[in-house]
Order: C-alpha cells, then structure tokens, then sequence
C-alpha cells in the first residue's frame, strides 16, 4: 500500500505496519487522517491473510503530537464543527479497537493529545525510552469527548486518567509503564527490534486464538450479561484446524503452522 494522506501503509511477513507521516506537524493527526485511519484499519481487519497490525509514527520525529492544532479554527470551533470531529475520531477509534487483528502502538518520541488515545485504542502499547507522554486538553480550554474518555478510562483506571487530564503534566515511559499504558519501555537502540519481536510472537501464534480473545476480551468491556451464543463461542476453537496443528506439534516436538481454520 502507498502513502495516503500522511499514513503510509506497508505490509509484510502478515504484519501491517501503518506509518504517520506528517514531519512538518510532528506527526500530528488532521481531521482527513482520522477519516484515512478509519478506512485503512477497517480495509486491515477484513484482510485474513493478516496477524497483527503496528501503528508508529515515521520520520524521526517521534509517535505524535497530537491532534493539529493548526486547524483548530477550521475544523473545531463551535459546537457543531467539535461534535462533527469528535464522531470522526471516535469512528477511527472505534475501527481500531474493533479490528480483527491485534494492534501494537509502537510509542518513541512524543505521543501526546489525540497521539495518546490513538495509541489507548490499541492492544499493546511498547515505549522506547525517549517517549514522552501528556494529555493537556486543559491547557487549550478544549475537552476530550466521551469515546475517548472511555477508552481511557477503561486502560488506566480513574486515578490515573484524573491525573493526567487535571494535571496535564508530561510524563515519561517508566510513569507510563507504572500507571500500565505501556506494557514495557526499552532503550531507543532496541527499539525497533522489540517492536519487530513483538509483532513476529503475535503473528507466529494461532490467529483463530488471538482473534477470538480479543474479541471476548473486547465484549467483557462493555459489561453486560453473556448470552449463550456468546459463551459457546469461546470453545469454538477446540473445533479449528489450528488446534489439531497446535497440539500435534506439540507432542511431536516441532513448530506448528498455523493456517487461521
């Protein structure tokens, strides 16, 4: 896939890797991009061939900074223009936390503002050391809508969220591995093999499996009673071509391949 309005897309090995590019805005996300990230993740979820997807941002210049504050003005003053952006944004949220496979954000550098809920929406979030954090909607007189705040919610717990939104305080990758955004930070050098590592273990693993538990997991979060359907879908596995390969290699001593049926 070629670069489409400052998301670059690349696939390989089963692994998608969506790319923001946008150096001159230190990769902050413009109303357009939101759009572009909910069809690119929509067009990845319904690919079976994939494993995993990683978002990263590009050029150096680290995750992101944010939402552009450049086009404030046009796009978000009023009550009207905020609402019709806070919808895009939380369609492009939602298509990410919904898509088939497991999503890594793969964190250096800034990830501030709209950066940080764009990397809360995804699965697993790996930081290199550099990586800096904050969520300052205070210091613009602007508010977070409620699927962002939910999202958030949901990955940090009240007491952290209070924090970081009143505070509106930069902080760094060990804070963010304390309060569990981040699943682990590792030295810059290493950081794209980590990144690499961590996509090959999610992709080398039976994709029935990861799906599904994602998929619970996902459906847990929005409380509720689990009907029968829903239940009996959790063992549907035991019925899959992949859990014959997996226990047969297992016995035979040897690596599975997988085949996702």
């Amino acid at each position: 896939m070629s670069e489409q309005t400052g998301l670059n897309v690349t696939v390989a090995d089963r692994i998608a890797t969506i790319t923001i590019c946008q150096p001159d805005r230190k990769n902050a996300l413009t109303k357009p991009m939101w759009g572009t990230l909910a069809s690119i993740a929509q067009e990845l979820s319904d690919d079976i061939d994939l494993r995993c997807v990683v978002i990263r941002g590009g050029e150096g210049v680290g995750f992101g900074a944010g939402a552009d504050i450049h086009e404030f003005v046009r796009e978000r003053a009023g009550f009207e223009k905020a609402r019709d952006y806070g919808m895009l944004h939380a369609e492009a949220l939602q298509t990410i936390q919904n898509c088939t496979h497991p999503v890594i954000a793969a964190i250096d550098g800034p990830c501030m503002g709209a950066s940080f809920v764009l990397a809360s929406a995804c699965d697993l979030r790996i930081a290199a050391d550099n990586a800096k954090f904050a969520v300052p909607p205070m210091k613009l007189g602007a508010t977070l809508g409620y699927p962002e705040l939910e999202i958030m919610l949901d990955l940090l717990g009240e007491a952290a969220l209070f924090e970081i939104l009143l505070e509106g305080q930069v902080f760094d990758a060990e804070r963010a591995r304390e309060i569990g955004f981040v699943a682990r930070h590792v030295p810059l050098a290493d950081f794209d093999a980590e990144v690499a590592k961590t996509a090959s273990r999610i992709a080398g693993g039976a994709p029935i499996t990861q799906r599904l538990h994602k998929k619970m997991i996902n459906r847990l979060r929005q409380g509720g009673a689990i009907d029968a359907r829903e239940f009996d879908e959790g063992y549907r596995a035991f019925d899959s071509a992949d859990f014959k390969e997996g226990y047969t290699a297992f016995l035979e001593k040897r690596k599975a391949v997988f085949v996702g049926k």
